[in-house]
């Protein structure tokens, strides 16, 4: 690795470093966290319940790092958002509970070759299903069925590469689509449901953050969990159908 490319990834690791006067962690809120078994979904789950809070933390296939969690303020569900009637059962077990805040970071990427002529439908498909348009039925069961005017802000994780603005390089069509579309999904809801429910949507992208999907990201996501958190104790309604990054910066859409 050259020497501009190491100075390059220490300044943008610093940029997402936890600045020293966070805000103080709100208390005794009730969140709804998509994708939680692993990446920031697990960090989230670990942080929001070290700051006093209760999750229901939702997994499409595999449990096991959330049930090594002894924590009573967290509850496991089972979850697969590819599927319509799966995400129907959760009313079973949000009824009449509260839920303050959902952050969905239930997401599947595969990087193998999206160009224009080796598009794998069916699993462009079920990204699109997984990635974005599952939010929208997620919600509406939450809205219907969780304690009523319980939910004030739902926060989607999304990235970069959503941004049309920003496409100046073209190809991973799969991915870039579905998180246009879960960009597309956030500025809808955030109108609709603020004027139906006063509930605040927005959308945050976490930057390069080191995971199972993206093994060579830059921050680690207990960094990216604390700088998420801080911005949902510190919201301002100013931030309702936005797209914006760790450092509260706005991503065109």
């Amino acid at each position: 690795m050259g020497l501009r490319r190491i100075l390059k990834n220490f300044l943008y690791r610093s940029k997402y470093k936890i600045k020293k006067n966070q805000l103080a962690p709100l208390k005794e809120l009730s969140y709804l966290i998509t994708g939680a078994n692993s990446g920031i979904g697990l960090a989230l789950t670990k942080e929001i319940l070290n700051q006093k809070n209760k999750v229901i933390a939702t997994y499409r296939k595999d449990n096991k790092k959330l049930l090594e969690i002894k924590d009573n303020n967290l509850q496991i569900l089972e979850c697969n958002q590819e599927n319509v009637d799966d995400i129907e059962e959760i009313k079973n077990f949000i009824k009449d509970k509260p839920i303050n805040i959902i952050i969905n970071a239930a997401g599947i990427g595969d990087w193998k070759e999206q160009t224009f002529e080796n598009i794998d439908y069916n699993f462009f498909q079920k990204m699109l299903m997984i990635n974005s348009l599952s939010i929208i039925k997620l919600s509406e069961i939450i809205i219907k069925y969780s304690q009523k005017n319980s939910l004030k802000i739902i926060l989607n994780i999304t990235s970069t590469m959503g941004s049309i603005s920003l496409n100046n390089s073209g190809n991973s069509f799969i991915y870039r689509v579905s998180k246009s579309t879960l960009n597309s999904v956030t500025k809808n809801m955030s109108i609709d449901l603020k004027n139906r429910f006063n509930i605040n949507v927005f959308a945050v992208c976490p930057g390069s953050i080191k995971t199972k999907m993206n093994p060579d990201g830059l921050v680690n996501p207990e960094v990216c969990s604390k700088n998420i958190l801080n911005i949902v104790n510190g919201f301002d309604e100013k931030l309702n159908g936005k797209f914006i990054d760790v450092s509260n910066k706005e991503i065109p859409w």
